[in-house]
């Protein structure tokens, strides 16, 4: 008879976690499920191809850090929708006394729906932490980015300007400016993530390191840099018009890498944070089961 009445205890319970929003992590909202599995990561071009050593290759630097392309297996796990917004961290500022990002002193970038800028990676950490979250790993959020089919770009294979809020010209560096989360919905991923590509370059946790089996030859200064991913809204170079779009579409690719220090806090680099999918046990005991040796 207990367990029977356990057992009606324990379907209430899960019923209620199921159905009731009263359940849901308040940490989980506006965030994207991202399911276990394999995923491509990194470029299948190779260094051949790309002609380091000619000089006039404008993009001789821009694959060989992602080659060779691999395969990576992920658990499951939440991430969110949005870039973390001014409004957001206001909030964590608040309550932590954290000092503000210098973004803030200027009104270009201190509108609450506009991403948080001028953070450096310790103090993006320190907000995922606050949050209840975490950074997302480079090849999260390389999958995230790219979907199930492995898209060169977020929404598909052929390059867009309308899709991403990165600088249409090369005359206009500042390019459009700051934008709020979310303003172009065209560039939407598959797993219904906004802004994977443009407005900012966003934090991720990894170190700038070779890919496995990598040809190319890292220098030690590199290896002390940490990745940043998705490209902004700021202009890139000198370069003719034709040159330039092809470089602003070499670098909005998902599988491009490129490198910051850690210190940095640039007025185009924001970032956004994920959080482990949690077991059914977890749910309902909120705590983590222990791990197999």
């Amino acid at each position: 008879e207990d367990s029977i009445i356990m057992k009606h205890i324990l379907f209430i319970v899960l019923s209620l976690c199921i159905v009731s929003p009263g359940f849901a992590s308040p940490s989980l909202e506006e965030m994207a499920l991202i399911p276990a599995g394999k995923s491509q990561m990194g470029s299948r071009e190779s260094l051949l191809e790309l002609r380091p050593h000619d000089l006039f290759n404008t993009d001789r630097h821009t694959l060989g850090p992602e080659n060779p392309a691999h395969e990576v297996s992920l658990d499951a796990f939440h991430i969110d929708i949005y870039e973390v917004t001014n409004v957001k961290y206001k909030k964590y500022v608040d309550d932590s006394g954290a000092k503000k990002p210098q973004g803030w002193r200027s009104p270009d970038f201190n509108k609450d729906q506009q991403p948080v800028v001028g953070v450096s990676w310790k103090e993006a950490v320190a907000y995922c932490k606050w949050s209840g979250k975490r950074l997302p790993t480079e090849a999260e959020w390389e999958k995230t980015a790219r979907g199930p089919d492995h898209y060169t770009y977020p929404w598909g294979n052929e390059f867009e300007f309308s899709s991403a809020n990165v600088s249409p010209s090369p005359k206009k560096k500042q390019g459009r400016g700051l934008k709020p989360v979310g303003s172009f919905p065209q560039g939407v991923s598959f797993y219904g993530t906004y802004d994977m590509i443009g407005n900012v370059w966003e934090w991720v946790w990894d170190y700038y390191l070779p890919y496995p089996n990598s040809k190319r030859i890292w220098q030690e200064k590199e290896k002390k840099q940490l990745v940043v991913r998705g490209m902004s809204y700021l202009g890139v170079g000198h370069f003719s018009k034709e040159e330039y779009e092809k470089v602003i579409a070499l670098k909005s690719r998902a599988s491009y890498r490129e490198q910051l220090n850690p210190l940095s806090r640039k007025k185009d680099v924001g970032f956004r944070c994920a959080k482990d999918k949690r077991t059914l046990y977890e749910k309902i005991f909120v705590k983590k089961l222990p791990k197999k040796d």
